[in-house]
């Protein structure tokens, strides 16, 4: 398992003293005000000068490989004058019809090379998700705990239980991962998830025996819509953590958090469904806050047991679990291959040698500085993807591949 250490912080970087500009904020100042199209472009010019023809190309590849493609495209129209602006910046200029940094532009450039990869490990570093989580975790269940008991919510009783136990596991899987114990954490961490469920059930049986209303159901169902929707976007962050240290800890969070968003969504359920039953004077719908507490306790009993079967894996394995954001990046990056492909078969069939050395040119070694830098985007590896893509596209149908060469189905 990947041992984190970072102890960057970008709170306490050491800024270096400027020389083309007047001071630290002047820089920070010019680099803000350029569009990030272009910033990608300057940290492309550190390395060689570049056509306009080559700016665009970068632009594609951007395209290609950024979620926020729109964006990019945006930015490609108004190319001609974002180079423009830049130039009156003074961080590039034009000569021969090549781009070159400006003294004051390789500074800029040279100050995002150094900083960003260090943000990038402050940001995806296991010890900042896991400071994150224990925050989030402490507020939620705070807030679900007072709001439930207030509203006599079985569910969001149920849930802010379940939040409260993680914060316990939470400060825990901090001190796991300074201590280098993340794996004894991450066992722990089921363990909670089993104990939880046994305080769901106590809620859910006190419910259905003392059936009634949701008392200011508004304010629980959008205490709980909140807490959900930001539990699912802590769950991506959490997951991509996860895998870029391979660390099981931040991976069972992941899962847990994933929980807490349908968790949220079935409390919502329980809520509405109490209003449904006052305003149709149908009493047997209050049960259905019982119900979305049952339900609770079983996803969590679901997540748990999942989990458990990740800690039979061999200890050098890499840690991998189900998510909703493993999926959209394989299929963001399925995306991705097919397009290019699409491309290259537009006029004529290829070979699989063919279409090789042009994948490893533009999709392996043309891969834009600022996503290698951060750490994002889609990193596509030499020939294993491709052929595992290929394959893919066929049984897909979507190519037909005869003779060692490959067609576009309909061409």
């Amino acid at each position: 398992m990947t041992k984190d250490k970072t102890r960057f912080s970008p709170f306490r970087h050491q800024r270096k003293p400027t020389v083309h500009w007047k001071d630290s904020r002047q820089m920070h100042r010019v680099m803000h005000s350029l569009p990030g199209l272009i910033r990608g472009v300057l940290l492309e010019l550190l390395d060689r000068p570049m056509s306009r023809h080559d700016i665009r190309r970068y632009v594609q590849r951007m395209s290609m490989s950024d979620s926020a493609g729109g964006k990019v495209d945006k930015a490609q129209l108004n190319l001609e004058g974002h180079l423009l602006a830049a130039q009156e910046l003074g961080v590039m200029e034009e000569r021969n019809g090549r781009y070159y940094l400006t003294p004051g532009g390789r500074e800029v450039a040279e100050h995002m090379n150094e900083v960003i990869p260090l943000f990038m490990e402050w940001v995806l570093s296991a010890e900042t998700a896991s400071f994150l989580t224990i925050w989030f975790h402490g507020v939620f269940s705070v807030l679900k705990l007072l709001f439930g008991i207030l509203s006599y919510s079985a569910g969001l009783i149920a849930d802010g239980i379940d939040t409260a136990v993680d914060t316990i596991s939470s400060i825990l899987v901090w001190l796991g991962i300074r201590y280098d114990k993340e794996r004894l954490v991450s066992v722990f961490i089921v363990i909670t998830m089993f104990a939880s469920v046994g305080g769901v059930a106590l809620a859910t049986y006190h419910k259905l025996m003392h059936p009634g209303p949701v008392t200011d159901g508004l304010v629980a169902f959008a205490i709980s819509a909140l807490c959900g929707l930001v539990m699912l976007g802590v769950s991506a962050y959490q997951y991509l953590v996860g895998k870029r240290r391979s660390n099981l800890a931040i991976l069972c969070q992941a899962v847990d958090s994933r929980n807490h968003f349908l968790i949220s969504m079935l409390v919502c359920g329980g809520i509405l469904l109490s209003f449904a039953a006052r305003a149709w004077d149908a009493p047997w719908l209050y049960y259905g806050d019982v119900v979305a507490s049952l339900i609770i306790g079983l996803l969590i009993l679901k997540g748990a047991i999942e989990l458990v079967g990740e800690h039979f894996r061999a200890a050098g394995e890499p840690a991998d679990v189900k998510h909703f954001l493993g999926r959209a990046m394989e299929g963001r990056k399925e995306k991705i291959v097919f397009n290019w492909l699409k491309a290259q078969l537009q006029t004529k069939p290829l070979t699989r040698q063919e279409l090789e050395e042009r994948f490893t040119t533009d999709l392996c070694e043309g891969t834009p500085k600022i996503l290698i830098l951060s750490g994002m985007g889609y990193q596509l590896e030499k020939g294993a993807d491709l052929h595992r893509y290929l394959d893919r596209f066929v049984e897909q149908k979507k190519v037909i591949g005869d003779e060692g060469k490959f067609w576009l189905v309909g061409h």
